[in-house]
């Protein structure tokens, strides 16, 4: 029991201790280094919400960009047409985000996994339309331009650090918040529908409830993501906030760093997000298209070599080691009771 506790204890360190070491972003002065580091951080806040819905619960949301969409265009909106501090206004589009997803999840999450992905593919379509044809309110395909206020009250700042801490931040809640859970029971029942929905149903496990919850937690999550973004940038616009290359970036970093972990999708966008930012850098002038063609065959062949990502191979590498040594153990103490018999006879 006290190894259980220590245990549980351990990865809730370790979530400090990373978000510790992140923190140590806010030395960088280079301004330009400095803007890569909190898209980074952004991505994997992202992808750590995606994790929660998809990586746990198996069910894979491809269109999960339309809970950022509507977080940054509640905020924006009720900020430029009404005055309304952003604070507000990102709870406001957390609570606007969750209730799309529980409808979303009601009518939605009783489809098979295909036609899930397929209804939020149509879901940010919608809603992309909506934003460019509702033009007196959203600005339509220009989008809205957020006014350079800077105050704490307008979540705009003169420097790019305060919005370093509002995302670490937050990361930090998301990376809590997926501990919390996967050593909880709605944890244990989202493993177990994802590993064999049938058989989870028949040991009583509500399906529906503990999806539609898990889909709540990471549409609040990736609102605020949203809100916090689009404050950074001082934009919105349809194209930017129901964009399906979001959703998608957010699969491809979470599986590669490992789907269904606490710390896969921030090991992904570490190792991912520098990655495309550098290779389009270098590559994007003089050989256009040709970043994504070699970031193409890196995820190929990341995703041969450790399937259930990196995160994945180093705990199947730790547990093989594991059991080896309890085996080289248990050999040790046979012989040990062989050559005692033995001196007895």
């Amino acid at each position: 029991m006290r190894e259980f506790i220590k245990r549980k204890q351990k990865d809730y360190v370790l979530v400090f201790g990373l978000i510790a070491v992140l923190a140590l972003g806010l030395f960088i002065d280079n301004k330009y280094l400095l803007d890569i580091f909190i898209t980074t951080i952004y991505f994997c806040v992202i992808a750590g919400a995606w994790n929660i819905m998809c990586g746990y619960a198996g069910q894979l949301s491809l269109g999960h960009v339309v809970f950022m969409g509507v977080g940054q265009y509640t905020s924006t909106i009720l900020f430029v047409r009404l005055g309304i501090s952003p604070w507000i206004g990102m709870f406001a589009g957390t609570i606007v985000a969750m209730i799309l997803a529980f409808f979303v999840g009601l009518l939605a999450l009783r489809l098979k996994s295909f036609f899930f992905s397929l209804s939020t593919i149509a879901l940010v379509t919608i809603f992309q339309v909506l934003a460019i044809k509702l033009d007196g309110l959203t600005g339509g395909s220009v989008g809205i331009s957020i006014p350079y206020e800077p105050s704490f009250v307008n979540m705009i700042f003169k420097e790019y650090k305060p919005s370093l801490i509002l995302f670490l931040l937050l990361l930090l809640a998301v990376l809590l918040t997926t501990t919390y859970i996967s050593k909880s029971k709605l944890g244990a029942n989202l493993v177990a529908m994802r590993e064999d929905d049938m058989a989870a149903s028949s040991l009583g496990v509500n399906l529906l409830t503990n999806k539609i919850t898990a889909l709540c937690i990471s549409a609040f999550f990736t609102s605020i993501a949203g809100t916090l973004y689009s404050q950074y940038t001082l934009y919105v616009d349809p194209n930017g906030s129901f964009n399906l290359i979001t959703s998608q970036k957010a699969a491809i970093l979470t599986i590669v760093g490992g789907s269904g972990t606490i710390f896969g999708p921030v090991i992904g966008g570490l190792i991912l997000g520098p990655t495309e930012i550098f290779l389009r850098g270098w590559l994007g002038s003089t050989f256009q298209g040709a970043y994504l063609v070699i970031y193409g065959i890196l995820l190929v062949v990341v995703v041969l070599v450790m399937p259930q990502g990196i995160v994945g191979a180093i705990k199947n590498k730790r547990t093989k080691k594991a059991r080896h040594l309890q085996e080289e153990m248990l050999k040790a103490e046979v012989n040990k009771q062989h050559n005692h018999v033995h001196k007895k006879l």
